[in-house]
């Protein structure tokens, strides 16, 4: 047994984007977003498959930094005006689809694997957004259908050089433009490395400010930027950290693809 979660919108962006221009877009992207999960539960052996939608609201992470995602383009008109029509070709197609009113799809594909991990299920993730990396473990793997990158903690650390559980720290000190999040000025990623190198965690290295120097040999420089923008890393890091506790009512029966189960999450 094991379970597919889509990111709904990363998939059906990617796909809408390259045949945005014929006059039956809507009509392909659903036909190939289907086909794609197809070969996925093929591919990867998944008994289960869940997709994950959001709504376009503003969630907690938009109050506390105003800018979170600044600078995203907008969905077309288009592909937002018959997202209902796609997410009913894609039920029809046996695909389960839900969202979680107030929470990003991320945090609900967090959660979904989490909870089915901790119930003795592994499950992928379907997305090609890094920041399920930070989840990666013996029982959830993160899989980029355009590349055919299947990331477990080994491919983790052979693409950042560091734990997937290290990477909401890595992200606090560099920041992350993807989703315009604030890093510590001066610090970029080969610093940032550097400094989870020796001190494993980012509280230790706000913790050994002063022997820094000494312990992973950076200049006066990072130690003073740190001082000054400590709180903006700590700010980073909750918002990168994906929310996995999240109260779901998920029957797994109702996300089956090719067998039968009656366990609820």
């Amino acid at each position: 047994m094991q379970l597919l979660i889509v990111d709904a919108m990363n998939l059906i962006r990617r796909v809408y984007a390259a045949v945005e221009n014929s006059p039956t877009a809507l009509e392909a992207t659903a036909s190939r977003a289907i086909a794609i999960i197809n070969s996925n539960v093929g591919r990867l052996e998944c008994s289960h498959v869940a997709m994950i939608f959001e709504d376009h609201v503003e969630t907690w992470r938009h109050r506390f930094w105003p800018d979170y995602k600044k600078g995203r383009p907008p969905m077309p008109e288009k592909l937002q005006n018959g997202l209902d029509e796609l997410r009913h070709q894609l039920e029809l197609a046996g695909v389960y689809c839900f969202r979680q009113e107030g929470w990003e799809a991320d945090d609900v594909c967090a959660a979904l694997a989490n909870k089915a991990a901790l119930a003795g299920v592994p499950s992928v993730i379907l997305s090609t957004d890094k920041g399920f990396c930070q989840l990666v473990n013996s029982r959830i793997r993160v899989a980029n259908h355009f590349d055919r990158q299947l990331l477990d903690e080994a491919a983790v650390y052979a693409r950042f050089g560091l734990q997937p559980g290290q990477l909401v720290d890595f992200w606090a000190l560099t920041g992350d433009t993807t989703n315009h999040l604030p890093g510590v000025p001066g610090i970029g990623p080969k610093t940032a490395a550097q400094l989870l190198d020796h001190c494993h965690r980012l509280d230790r290295v706000l913790i050994a400010l002063e022997q820094l120097p000494e312990l992973a040999g950076v200049t006066s420089r990072i130690v003073d930027s740190l001082k000054n923008h400590w709180q903006q890393a700590l700010l980073t890091r909750e918002l990168a950290r994906l929310s996995d506790d999240l109260p779901l009512g998920i029957n797994l029966h109702d996300l089956r693809f090719c067998v039968r189960d009656t366990e609820t999450f």
